[in-house]
């Protein structure tokens, strides 16, 4: 058993002060999982513009967003979960949508109910937020992630293209019924 499996976890909401940690694990589980899709240079620049200090700072102060993570016991965080008003480009939402924008676990702690557990937590702010539903996209060959959420009941609406620099990728975009 790796040495990070065997501590307890301690989930929080985020702080200003996690910024740092928290876009370095956005940028270390995204190319973790995706890295090798992409152009070096595609993926730098989609690293900058989506997983950037400013955003998870402004994400973190913003009440209507919500930001939690997950650290191991001695502060080193290693999961995350983003929830926030509907930006997906879903055909007819219902007022007050909201989307479960995402839910990172770091390699050395997947596989530990940890994404699970957040998307229980995501589910409940989206219900103490009165939101009719709630969306999400899901990579198209990221068979696990659609498995898990059909499961949850999430069902596929629509599709659209992602674009990772000059890279467009195919996404489902996947709703739930609150």
């Amino acid at each position: 058993m790796a040495p990070e499996a065997s501590q307890n976890l301690n989930f929080r909401d985020a702080v200003t002060d996690d910024v740092a940690a928290l876009t370095a694990l956005a940028r270390k589980t995204f190319m973790d999982k995706f890295g090798h899709l992409y152009r070096p240079e595609d993926l730098a620049g989609f690293l900058e513009e989506s997983h950037n200090p400013d955003l998870y700072r402004d994400w973190i102060a913003d009440p209507g967003v919500l930001v939690r993570v997950c650290e191991t016991s001695d502060g080193d965080i290693k999961a995350y979960l983003l929830c926030s008003p509907l930006s997906l480009p879903a055909p007819d939402p219902k007022p007050g949508a909201l989307e479960l924008k995402r839910v990172y676990v770091d390699q050395t702690l997947q596989g530990r109910g940890i994404g699970s557990r957040f998307i229980d937590e995501a589910l409940a702010w989206a219900r103490r937020h009165k939101a009719p539903e709630m969306y999400l996209s899901v990579y198209s060959d990221n068979l696990d992630a659609q498995r898990l959420y059909a499961r949850l009941g999430w069902e596929k609406v629509a599709e659209f293209l992602f674009p990772v620099g000059e890279q467009r990728d195919l996404e489902f975009l996947l709703r739930l019924t609150l």
